[in-house]
Order: C-alpha cells, then sequence, then structure tokens
C-alpha cells in the first residue's frame, strides 16, 4: 500500500467511524494491530530505498515513512535549576507511540548554560550530563571544576546507549543530533 492510498483510506475509515459508530470494533482491531507492529524492534541501519529515494528502507526493502515530535531535552535535562529536572523520557516514548511515531532526533547539548534573555524570558538555564567528566584544574565559567577533554564521561554515554536502545526496542529510530543556541547578534 503506498502512502497516498494508505492516507486516504485512514481518512474514509476515520470519517465513517464519526458518522457510523458500529465501526469502532473493526478500527479498534487496526489499532491493536498497528500497536503490535510497532512494538517490534525497529531494524537499522536505515538506507535510502532503491524503489523509492525519498524514502528509507530497513534492508527489508520495504519503503519506511519516518515521522515523529521534538523535544530538546530527550538527551541531555535542560532547565532553569542546576541541576535541571530529569527529563522523563519513558513518557516521551509512550507519546511517541500513541501518535504512530517511527522516529527521534536525539539532541546534545554542547553548552553548560545559556540564558534566554533574548526570548524575553530572562532565565539562566543549565543543560546536564555532557560528553566529558570534570576533573578541576581550575574553574570552569559556571563555577564548577573544569572538563578533561581528554576524558568521556560514562554516565553521559550509559544515558545515549540506554535512550536508543528503549526507542529502538518500540519500533522508534533514533538519530543523534548536535544542538546547540544560536549565537547571540
Amino acid at each position: 500500500m503506498n502512502r497516498r492510498h494508505f492516507l486516504a483510506r485512514s481518512l474514509q475509515l476515520g470519517a465513517a467511524a464519526a458518522v457510523s459508530p458500529s465501526l469502532a470494533p473493526v478500527l479498534s482491531a487496526a489499532e491493536n494491530t498497528l500497536q503490535r507492529r510497532r512494538s517490534k524492534p525497529a531494524r537499522g541501519p536505515l538506507r535510502v530505498c532503491a524503489a523509492n529515494p525519498r524514502y528509507f528502507t530497513d534492508g527489508s526493502g520495504r519503503a519506511l515513512y519516518l515521522t515523529g515530535a521534538h523535544t530538546w531535552p530527550n538527551v541531555v535535562d535542560i532547565g532553569p535549576t542546576d541541576p535541571p529536572p530529569r527529563f522523563d523520557f519513558d513518557a516521551f516514548l509512550d507519546f511517541q507511540q500513541r501518535h504512530h511515531h517511527n522516529f527521534i532526533r536525539l539532541w546534545t547539548w554542547e553548552c553548560i548554560q545559556w540564558n534566554t534573555a533574548g526570548n524575553d524570558q530572562k532565565q539562566l538555564h543549565t543543560a546536564y550530563p555532557h560528553p566529558w567528566v570534570r576533573i578541576g584544574g581550575g574553574q570552569a565559567v559556571d563555577g564548577k571544576p573544569r572538563f578533561d577533554l581528554t576524558q568521556f564521561d560514562p554516565e553521559y554515554f550509559q544515558r545515549l546507549r540506554t535512550r536508543v536502545k528503549a526507542a529502538r526496542d518500540r519500533g522508534i529510530y533514533t538519530s543523534v543530533m548536535p544542538s546547540r543556541p544560536s549565537p547571540a547578534g
């Protein structure tokens, strides 16, 4: 079934359900089937689909339509406190599944703090954890020990690995993205 046919059929079923409550069991069964499919682990890595290069495939030859929702703190916790509140990644995955999404961009964060005055919020935000350990040898600009850029922080990479695997196990593909606020100016 191509995407256009799938979308047209979905609209027909949705409109029919609004008119005829007798279709509710049919739609419920379709939803259950979709949920079972979604619970299968994502298979990767993704490649460009040979049959239609606008799509990806997981190696099965089947075209995949990737769709998802966006939020910044899905790898690094971000907030107005130090440390920032912990992001509920499981709830985010629940949201993705509830909306039949199969793709997440996992945003890393390179800044340790930034001020949102440019957005009229006038609030200092903190991001944690970071890829490098803080071992000292002086203070960083936030008053904490300096980072050692030759040593990775295992906590950060364990979190990243755990979140990629959790998404995969729910049938959600991931892409790790670097992010940083735009320079002021």
